[in-house]
């Protein structure tokens, strides 16, 4: 399979894609969400370019941290250009798993299986935001992106073939620093082994409010909090955050940020959060990400 894919570098307002062409056996696909033909042969076309799904998002995921502007805008021209056109057009959201936009593309979002898991998926919002640093993410009024990443779980025990009890997620989210993405996304996966373990044995530290816990994980000093709920309906990760910095001294681009499940003594059931600010040089950086295990190996 060949493929050209000179959209993820151009800074042009036309629809990404409008210059990909995959060739496979012989035959090319075109981008189903601009095509303009007759349903039956849009059907044909969307299959042929679900193939080429995993080649997509594998060219995104391996851009590197220093990558242009351009590519840095990859992940969000494919949820934007592709994604949700096409659920729009004939209600298929190919190349992602999901188009949620019911209530308006405002508070809309997209999920995307990661290229090197199938048990690990990206939710991504369907309007522009940068990232964590975003001040439309401490809105009144902002989506709770964590709530649909949370329900996004069934795709990650999807992948995994297997049912997953609320301890074995996690969702994450890197800083500015650590992502190599300029659109806000959390990655859902399985959580890794030693954290899992490290959390067991920490648990007592971990209380309703922010705090330092005493033993680093990662080689990293980690704010932790609780919080008692079933779901993340009523709670947004990113404001509770947001509330622990002193104003002025933290920004919030610098924060990276892990919600885990969690099941407390007396069969109580939550959430762990998990927080720490990576700093500007490469030592310091922190990333939220590498506490999960796409590979749900455990």
């Amino acid at each position: 399979m060949f493929a050209a894919i000179d959209c993820l570098t151009r800074s042009s307002p036309e629809p990404l894609c409008s210059s990909i062409f995959f060739y496979s056996r012989g035959r090319p696909c075109f981008n189903p969400a601009i095509s303009s033909v007759p349903g039956g042969l849009l059907l044909h076309k969307v299959t042929c370019f679900a193939a080429t799904r995993g080649l997509i998002l594998a060219t995104i995921a391996n851009l590197p941290h220093s990558a242009s502007a351009a590519n840095r805008g990859g992940l969000w021209a494919v949820v934007h250009d592709i994604c949700v056109p096409a659920y729009q057009s004939i209600g298929v959201a190919f190349p992602c798993s999901e188009v949620s936009i019911a209530d308006g593309l405002e508070r809309g979002f997209a999920v995307l299986q990661a290229p090197s898991s199938a048990a690990h998926v990206i939710v991504v919002p369907t309007i522009r935001i940068s990232g964590i640093e975003s001040p439309a993410l401490q809105s009144e009024n902002a989506p709770n992106y964590w709530e649909a990443a949370w329900n996004a779980r069934r795709f990650v025990e999807e992948g995994a073939r297997r049912q997953l009890p609320r301890d074995k997620i996690g969702m994450a989210i890197n800083s500015a620093a650590s992502r190599s993405q300029d659109q806000l996304h959390i990655h859902v996966a399985c959580i890794a082994p030693k954290v899992a373990e490290f959390l067991r044995r920490h648990q007592a530290e971990i209380h309703e409010a922010w705090s330092f816990l005493n033993s680093a994980l990662h080689g990293h000093r980690f704010a932790a909090m609780r919080v008692e709920t079933d779901s993340l309906a009523h709670v947004d990760p990113f404001k509770l955050l947001a509330r622990r910095l002193p104003s002025g001294k933290f920004s919030m681009g610098n924060q990276t940020l892990a919600v885990i499940g969690a099941t407390f003594g007396g069969g109580r059931i939550g959430f762990y959060l998990l927080a720490n600010e990576s700093g500007g040089s490469p030592r310091k950086i922190v990333s939220a990400e590498a506490l999960l295990d796409d590979k749900c190996a455990n």
